[in-house]
C-alpha cells in the first residue's frame, strides 16, 4: 500500500478522519437544527464508504482489501471522534450542563425514547424526573422541562418570544395549522379555521351536539343496570360528533353500539408520537422506511379519503371543514392544498375527539370516586333542566359548579399531559430569576404542573370549589392553561366546552352511576400519551335516577 500511496497509511487516515469528525461537530452540528437532514445524513453515512472504496481503487490504484481497510479506518475514526466530541461537549461544556437531570439524557434523547417506548407514558416519566430533580430538569442535551408556574406565560403566553420547536416537524412535509412553525403562515391558516369556530358557527352546531347527546343517553338507557366501559362510550360520542362536524357524517357508533374500525386506526396511527416525541428526528427517519410506520401512513390515507368524500357532500349549513375545503379549492398550488387538507383533517380528528372523550371519562371518575361532587352538581343543574331532559347552552355556560368540575378535571388530568414544546429566543428567557439560554427546547408538562403545590394547595385532591368558593386553593392562576395560551391556543376550546357541559349535565341529571362490580382501577391504568391521551377502560353501571325520565 505504501508503494502505491506512501502517505495513505491507516495511522494518518485515522488521525485526519478523527480531526474531521471533531471539526464537523464544532463547525457544523453544534449549530442550528439538523433534524430535517437526518435522512440524507443517514444515507451519507451508509453510502460514503462504498463511494470511498471505489474512488480509492480507481484514482489511487489501491487493491480492494487495501481500500476496504483504509475506508473502514476512516469511517470508524470519523464517527468515533464525532460522537466523542458530542458527548464531551454535552456533559462538560454545554450551556445546560448545570441543570440537573438523568445523566444519560444529557448525552442523548434516545435515553428518553427508551423510557417511554414500552408504555408510551411520557407524562409519568417526566413527572418522576421532576419529583427527583426539581422544578427545572434537563431532559435532553438541549432540552428543559419546567414546572415553575411563572414559566407558563413566558413559554406559551401571547407575549412569549418562544417559537415552536422541532417537535412540530415530525410529520413533514405534511403541515397542519397546528404544526406549521412559520408564524405568518400559521396566522393565515388560523383565520380560515376561525370561520368554523366563531360564535355564529358554534350556535349552528348546538342542534347537532344535542343530537349525539340524546343518542348517548338513549344508548346508556338501554344498558341500565349492566356493566359497561364508559371510556369506550365517551369515545363513541366524541368521534361521532367529530365525524358530523368535520366530514358531514356520523360514524354511527352510538346508534350501533359497535366500534368503527377507524377508532383503533386513529390511536394506532398516533402511537408513534408517543414513542418519538422525545426525538422527532427518529420519526422523520423511520416514516421513510417501508413498513416501519405502516399504520401511521394508513391513518393519513384514511384522513385523505374522508376529505375526498366530504368534498362530494353539499352541506345545508357550513361546518368546520367547509371553510378549509373552500380555501383549498381556491389555492394556486393543488398539491400543497392537498397536503394541507390531509393534515388539517388529521388535526380535527385527534384534537377534536380524544380530548373530549378523555375529559368526560375523567370527570365521571372523580364524581363516582366522591359522590358529594355529583350531588352538588345536581343541586345546581336540576333547577335549570328543561322538561325534555335537555339544557339551554347559555344556562350551562353560566353553571358555576359544572364549569368548576370541568376545570378541576382538566387540572388533574389534562388531555395533553406532557405539554407543548417551544424553542427559546436567541437571547434566552428568565424564569423566576433562573436564566434559560437561547435556542433551547423547553416545555411545561401540564400533568405535573397541575399537581404542583407551588401552583395549587392540596394539589392532588379533586376540589371543584377551588374555582368557585375557595379561590385561595389556587396559588398561581397562570399555571392553569389546559387549552394553552396565546396565538397557538386551542381553537376548538369553546366547542369542546359545549360538548363537555352538555354531556356531563345530561348524564349526571338522568342517571345514577357507580363502579361496575369488581372494578377497582382508574382510567389512568393503561393510559397512553400519544400527544393527547388514550385512556384505559373504566367499567361503570348507569342506573335510572328515580323520578327522572331519560
Amino acid at each position: 500500500m505504501a508503494g502505491v500511496h506512501p502517505t495513505l497509511t491507516p495511522q494518518s487516515v485515522a488521525i485526519s478522519s478523527a480531526l474531521a469528525g471533531v471539526a464537523s461537530h464544532l463547525g457544523y452540528f453544534i449549530r442550528g437544527e439538523h433534524h430535517l437532514e437526518v435522512l440524507p445524513l443517514f444515507f451519507l453515512a451508509v453510502a460514503s464508504p462504498v463511494a470511498a472504496i471505489a474512488g480509492e481503487k480507481y484514482y489511487l490504484g489501491l487493491e480492494t482489501h487495501e481500500a476496504v481497510l483504509i475506508t473502514a479506518v476512516a469511517w470508524v475514526s470519523y464517527y468515533a471522534a464525532l460522537f466523542a466530541s458530542i458527548v464531551v461537549y454535552r456533559v462538560f461544556f454545554h450551556r445546560l450542563r448545570r441543570f440537573p437531570g438523568p445523566s444519560p439524557a444529557k448525552v442523548t434523547k434516545l435515553y428518553h425514547v427508551a423510557q417511554v417506548a414500552g408504555r408510551r407514558n411520557n407524562w409519568l416519566v417526566r413527572h418522576a424526573w421532576h419529583q427527583k430533580y426539581g422544578d427545572i430538569v434537563r431532559t435532553g442535551p438541549s432540552e428543559l422541562s419546567i414546572t415553575v408556574p411563572a414559566a407558563v406565560p413566558l413559554v406559551l403566553g401571547p407575549g412569549s418570544k418562544c417559537t415552536k420547536s422541532d417537535w412540530y416537524d415530525m410529520a413533514k412535509p405534511i403541515d397542519s395549522m397546528h404544526t406549521i412553525r412559520v408564524k405568518q403562515v400559521h396566522d393565515a391558516r388560523r383565520k380560515i379555521w376561525d370561520l368554523g369556530f366563531n360564535s355564529k358557527a358554534l350556535r349552528s352546531y348546538e342542534g347537532r351536539i344535542l343530537k349525539y347527546s340524546h343518542q348517548l343517553v338513549d344508548a346508556l338507557s338501554r344498558q341500565t343496570g349492566e356493566p359497561l366501559n364508559a371510556t369506550e362510550w365517551f369515545n363513541y360520542y366524541s368521534f361521532d360528533v367529530m365525524g358530523d362536524l368535520a366530514f358531514g357524517k356520523s360514524f354511527d357508533m352510538l346508534s350501533t353500539g359497535k366500534e368503527h374500525f377507524f377508532l383503533q386506526l386513529v390511536h394506532k396511527g398516533q402511537s408513534p408520537v408517543g414513542i418519538f416525541t422525545p426525538a422527532p428526528w427518529l420519526a422523520i427517519l423511520l416514516k421513510e422506511v417501508p413498513f416501519a410506520m405502516r399504520t401511521f401512513h394508513r391513518f393519513l390515507a384514511w384522513c385523505e379519503l374522508q376529505v375526498e368524500e366530504r368534498k362530494k357532500i353539499n352541506m345545508a349549513e357550513p361546518d368546520v371543514m367547509s371553510y378549509i375545503i373552500d380555501s383549498a379549492n381556491k389555492a394556486q398550488n393543488p398539491q400543497e392544498a392537498r397536503l394541507w387538507l390531509q393534515a388539517d383533517s388529521r388535526l380535527i380528528i385527534v384534537a377534536g375527539s380524544d380530548t373530549t372523550a378523555a375529559t368526560l371519562t375523567n370527570a365521571f371518575y372523580y364524581m363516582i370516586k366522591d359522590p358529594v361532587h355529583l350531588k352538588r352538581l345536581r343541586d345546581e343543574l336540576d333547577p335549570i333542566r328543561l322538561d325534555d331532559g335537555t339544557f339551554n347552552f347559555k344556562d350551562l355556560q353560566g353553571a358555576e359548579y359544572l364549569n368548576a368540575v370541568i376545570n378541576e378535571t382538566l387540572r388533574l388530568q389534562p388531555p395533553v399531559p406532557s405539554g407543548l414544546y417551544r424553542k427559546t429566543p436567541p437571547e434566552g428567557i428568565s424564569v423566576n430569576g433562573v436564566y434559560i439560554p437561547g435556542d433551547v427546547t423547553v416545555s411545561v408538562p401540564s400533568y405535573t404542573l397541575g399537581r404542583s403545590e407551588a401552583a395549587f394547595a392540596r394539589a392532588e385532591e379533586f376540589i371543584p370549589e377551588r374555582w368557585t368558593s375557595k379561590p385561595e386553593l389556587v396559588k398561581a392562576k397562570e399555571a392553569f392553561a389546559p387549552f394553552s395560551l396565546g396565538p397557538y391556543s386551542c381553537i376548538g376550546k369553546q366547542l369542546a366546552l359545549m360538548e363537555l357541559r352538555d354531556v356531563i349535565a345530561q348524564l349526571s341529571t338522568t342517571f345514577n352511576v357507580d363502579w361496575a362490580p369488581g372494578y377497582t382501577g382508574s382510567p389512568e391504568d393503561g393510559m397512553e400519551d400519544i400527544f393527547t391521551v388514550a385512556l384505559g377502560k373504566m367499567d361503570v353501571v348507569f342506573t335510572a335516577r328515580e323520578g327522572v325520565v331519560a
